[in-house]
């Protein structure tokens, strides 16, 4: 029995991680009782198998399938939620897995205000307390490994698993354009540079660039600016640096697209281009390549453990880098189906039956007390 525990079960439209997880995995026979926070977007498939979230039913359960359970919780890292079950989970012997999806943003800082101080400080020894109780925690890439032992250093504890690739593998006739996805537009995702660099390539080969996905609602904090914004301004930012570069007729945005909308944007793209300044993993990269897309992106965070620089695309910290990098793309044909030849090869490694090959190797190793991975 593998009990789940999620926060929600849709993004952008489309099975997520977990979802597909699971239902790759009662596939294989696996029993399963799921706890979200409300049924909203659950696949028809899971819905006889999906309690509301209750810590109480949760506890119960564990202690009632102690003795064949294993306990996986997803979205919920670093919540005071997550600690007593974690507990619970230990006295009564049951194996747990927390899915991290977590980034240095996350890690607790020094402040001079001795409130956000004491913050802080509890919220560090809250991640210490779970990565020390947890008997796996996945990660995405060697990136969140790197960042989660800087909290606490047993890296031999921590098992990497990739997101499964939902996209089927293959490609289209490509068409003069450069393509860019986010489920949600925030600075983080620096459409605004997107923006600045395109209209610098225009300058010297003519082609069209396209915007998938919507602008965030709410607010977000700037990292690297110390500071918070709302969806509103970044759109007001965007929409007014399109106008500056007088971009309008060179850039189509084209809202939310999923499915085979989206896999038939993906195949025709000449390249994909997002230079994230942050990320835990980046579907949208193992998209491209499944697409046969070259991509070009920053060198950071798990970016770098996904887009293989000089193979599957190339990867540049400045404007001017990625500039040349879309130039290259776009005018060196022998250099771009290389690239396009790599990036279908290293799509094959996140296709789903691979990805559950991994999360089936960590169930028998916690079942059976050993290592086999």
């Amino acid at each position: 029995m593998i009990i789940y525990i999620i926060k929600k079960w849709e993004a952008q439209g489309v099975q997520t991680y977990h979802s597909s997880l699971i239902l790759f995995l009662l596939r294989k026979g696996y029993d399963s009782l799921i706890f979200v926070e409300n049924q909203h977007g659950c696949p028809k498939q899971l819905l006889h198998i999906s309690y509301p979230r209750n810590i109480r039913k949760i506890i119960k359960n564990i202690i009632k399938n102690r003795r064949n359970c294993i306990l996986v919780i997803f979205n919920y890292f670093g919540s005071p939620f997550v600690l007593p079950l974690l507990i619970i989970s230990k006295v009564f012997g049951v194996k747990t897995v927390i899915v991290t999806d977590f980034t240095e943003i996350g890690l607790p800082r020094l402040r001079k205000s001795p409130l956000k101080a004491l913050k802080e400080l509890a919220r560090y020894i809250l991640l210490y307390l779970q990565l020390l109780l947890v008997d796996a925690p996945v990660c995405y890439t060697k990136y969140e490994i790197d960042v989660l032992s800087r909290i606490k250093p047993s890296r031999d504890k921590y098992r990497v698993i990739p997101i499964g690739n939902n996209i089927e593998i293959g490609t289209s006739e490509k068409e003069n354009y450069i393509l860019t996805v986010s489920r949600w537009w925030s600075d983080r995702k620096n459409l605004h540079t997107i923006l600045k660099v395109f209209s610098e390539v225009i300058k010297e080969v003519d082609c069209k660039l396209v915007v998938v996905g919507k602008f965030t609602t709410g607010r977000y904090y700037i990292l690297d600016e110390d500071r918070w914004e709302r969806g509103d301004e970044y759109k007001q930012k965007v929409t007014k640096l399109l106008k500056e570069l007088d971009l309008e007729k060179y850039v189509e945005f084209v809202g939310v697209k999923i499915g085979k909308e989206l896999q038939e944007l993906y195949r025709k793209a000449r390249i994909f281009y997002l230079p994230s300044k942050n990320e835990t993993f980046g579907i949208v990269y193992v998209e491209a390549m499944a697409s046969g897309t070259p991509i070009v992106a920053m060198k950071n965070s798990a970016v770098q453990y996904v887009v293989k620089d000089g193979v599957t695309g190339f990867l540049r910290n400045d404007e001017e880098g990625q500039k040349e990098a879309i130039l290259r793309l776009l005018t060196d044909e022998k250099l771009y189906k290389e690239m396009q030849e790599n990036c279908l090869k290293e799509a094959e490694k996140y296709r789903w039956e691979n990805v559950i090959k991994k999360w089936e190797r960590l169930i028998k190793e916690l079942v059976e007390g050993k290592d086999v991975c």
